[in-house]
């Protein structure tokens, strides 16, 4: 698989949008106290969205069913799922640029045709499809037409307004809280309206926090958690689809740096290091992977002092870099060991000189997370 929400996506309990990952892009025309901006930056770190080549999102413009697709595809990491049983539309056919993720979608049951034999493709995709959709993802509880009208008429003034065949797709989005409302329309579901292109994201990345613990059936038996062998982190806790490596869990890194020590290395150096064996859980679900980079810096250093004190280097790792190319926030503390002596040399050391603090390239050194670490085992991404 390759990068989702997390990539996928949230991407859970995914969370509440406070991911750590490290936006890689910003828009110009998308400023940082924009209602979506998080959610944009999100799944644009994922490659579920795109900007235009002029450096704009253009967040108020309305998106094809075409488009959408691929965003919906692309969340659920399933572009190069293979297409089984493909619907023969009358309006489109292999040679566009579409055929693949508009086939994808429908093969997981996320989109649906038209009666006429259509996808209208080049349509705009409105509100009320976007709210079918999101449910379409997951497995939910039945409820009946007239309690999905109840719930709406006592949340929306416009709840007349939606079609017949929205109404419990509606209702059970709004029993979840993934109704997305842009600022100012509060009580409006505006189901007929063309979504935005902020407005898709939001409601994405809600998809999202809810498919990675019910994902409908036929998008449950594809994502299924990656598997591996390596270090076992026996505090990793699992909860469906979503893992996480609780704050104080010690972790082994492999130094970078060609040499550090507490003679000569300073406050503020970059400290460099990656894992040198992969992290995975009990169940053997792939955590972190071998190779996978931390970045951070020396936080503190003190020299050996003759009768005075001991040496040591303080080092902090800030980020993480992983095999999926996500750069993500990773908080971690790692203090350099003694250098090893023979008994009496240690001794003079630790009791005259000071003992001091050479830690080599290739070292393994142990790492103390500050903050836990949550991971969609379904593709690597650190959610937050």
């Amino acid at each position: 698989m390759k990068k989702l929400l997390t990539k996928v996506l949230t991407l859970a309990v995914i969370f509440g949008i406070s991911s750590m990952a490290t936006f890689a892009k910003d828009y110009k025309d998308l400023p940082k106290n924009h209602w979506a901006y998080k959610q944009i930056q999100l799944l644009t770190d994922f490659d579920v969205v795109v900007g235009y080549p002029d450096g704009l999102y253009r967040p108020e413009q309305p998106v094809t069913r075409a488009e959408f697709s691929s965003m919906v595809v692309k969340a659920f990491n399933q572009e190069k799922a293979p297409i089984t049983n493909p619907v023969n539309f009358k309006d489109f056919t292999e040679k566009d640029w579409f055929y693949g993720v508009v086939q994808r979608a429908v093969m997981f049951d996320l989109l649906k045709g038209y009666p006429n034999g259509n996808f209208d493709p080049r349509g705009t995709v409105s509100r009320g499809h976007v709210i079918s959709t999101i449910v379409n993802a997951l497995t939910t509880e039945t409820i009946s037409n007239q309690k999905a009208k109840d719930i709406l008429e006592n949340s929306y003034d416009d709840y007349d307004q939606i079609p017949d065949w929205l109404i419990i797709a509606a209702g059970k989005a709004e029993i979840l809280g993934m109704v997305v409302k842009a600022p100012g329309e509060d009580h409006y579901i505006n189901a007929q309206r063309p979504a935005t292109r902020a407005e898709l994201a939001a409601f994405l990345v809600k998809m999202l926090e809810q498919a990675k613990l019910n994902p409908n059936e036929k998008l449950r038996e594809a994502m299924r958690p990656r598997m591996g062998e390596g270090i076992v982190i026996d505090s990793a806790e699992v909860d469906g689809y979503i893992a996480t490596i609780p704050a104080g869990t010690v972790i082994p890194v492999m130094v970078l740096n060609k040499q550090i020590t507490c003679k000569k290395s300073n406050v503020d150096e970059d400290f460099l290091s990656k894992l040198p064996k992969n992290l995975v859980t009990k169940e053997k679900y792939l955590l972190l992977v071998e190779g996978d980079c931390l970045d951070g810096k020396i936080t503190d250093v003190k020299r050996g002092r003759l009768f005075v004190r001991n040496g040591f280097v303080n080092m902090q790792t800030h980020t993480i870099t992983t095999d999926r190319n996500q750069t993500a926030t990773l908080l971690g503390d790692a203090v350099g060991g003694y250098r090893l002596e023979g008994f009496w040399k240690t001794l003079y050391l630790k009791v005259i000189k000071g003992h001091r603090i050479v830690i080599h390239e290739g070292d393994v050194l142990n790492l103390k997370l500050q903050k836990p670490v949550k991971i969609d085992l379904t593709n690597g991404m650190i959610l937050e």
